[in-house]
């Protein structure tokens, strides 16, 4: 449901089968949602793990979107490296939402890490007109 949800809304979405085949998608997205009780050898929280000791992904904006609710479930999460826990049962007009959040703080953080001579030349420019 939350997948055909936010393609309806605009967003291209990946739906691997299982956290094996997301690892290497991984690097390729905004913004990743994943649950705690995954099909296959992984779980979310160590695919959480995973996607945090990778410099390529230890930036991505992670969500975890689940019905294993329990406080215990959501300090794991947190300690794994998630930015956000939603608890099901979730409406998905606040999955979306929270994405479009997410991916709007990652863009402005990216922002903010451009190299300052890419700024100045940027700057430069607008003067020069």
């Amino acid at each position: 449901m939350y997948i055909e949800f936010l393609r309806h809304e605009g967003l291209t979405v990946l739906s691997p089968e299982n956290a094996a085949d997301a690892l290497p998608l991984a690097a390729q997205v905004d913004v990743i949602v994943t649950g705690i009780l995954l099909p296959g050898d992984i779980d979310g929280i160590e695919f959480i793990e995973r996607l945090r000791s990778d410099d390529r992904t230890k930036d991505k904006p992670v969500i975890v979107l689940t019905a294993c609710a329990w406080h215990t479930e959501l300090e794991r999460a947190v300690n794994a490296g998630c930015d956000l826990f939603l608890p099901k049962p979730c409406l998905p007009d606040e999955l979306l939402r929270e994405v479009r959040r997410l991916l709007a703080m990652a863009r402005l953080r990216d922002l903010g890490t451009r190299p300052a001579k890419a700024e100045t030349r940027r700057t430069d420019r607008r003067r020069s007109r």
